[in-house]
């Protein structure tokens, strides 16, 4: 205990110390908890570890890696470890670094500002690509469009001769000498 307070450890922490996942230390509470072993909880419902969790969480990952079922490990940890159970008006928690949590939480929040202007400066770029294919597809179209009535005024010119040319009468071959 340090000034009064008992040091707690936060669940990451702890799956850290232990060598497992987090989530594999939440099923080992739940089933802990379940068995009437009392873990701390903090204003925001998350659970506070302190040492004798700890002790108690090595003797259960001990006996599991025996080969011990879940629900008799936990009941035999249970029976060694729960003197008397602690409410949680008893314990107050206060966490053993402070300046340690803030720092994590400086060095997220440096992460994320990073990440936001990196998410920034890849949406402009996105952006100039999307008004760059934009101008390219409507220059793209332009020149269709002006080849496109090209093509229809040769078209139609070439009616327009062919009209003529028919409207004309037809001199028969006989004709020919004629003047």
């Amino acid at each position: 205990m340090e000034n009064g307070f008992e040091r707690t450890y936060w669940a990451n922490d702890v799956a850290e110390l232990l060598g497992i996942s987090v989530s594999a230390l939440r099923k080992w509470s739940l089933r802990l908890e379940a068995d009437g072993y009392c873990i701390i909880r903090d204003e925001h419902d998350r659970r506070a570890y302190r040492e004798r969790d700890l002790i108690a969480l090595r003797t259960m990952k001990d006996f599991l890696s025996k080969k011990m079922s879940m629900e008799n490990a936990s009941k035999a940890v249970c029976t060694m470890y729960s003197d008397h159970p602690i409410t949680h008006k008893e314990t107050s928690i206060v966490p053993h670094d402070k300046k340690r949590s803030d720092e994590r939480y400086q060095e997220i929040i440096d992460k994320m500002e990073e990440y936001m202007e990196q998410q920034k400066a890849f949406n402009q770029a996105l952006l100039e690509q999307l008004q760059k294919r934009d101008e390219y597809i409507d220059n793209a179209l332009k020149l269709r469009d002006e080849r496109l009535m090209q093509s229809l005024n040769e078209i139609m010119e070439t009616k327009k001769l062919l009209a003529v040319a028919q409207e004309q009468p037809r001199k028969k071959w006989y004709q020919f000498w004629k003047g």
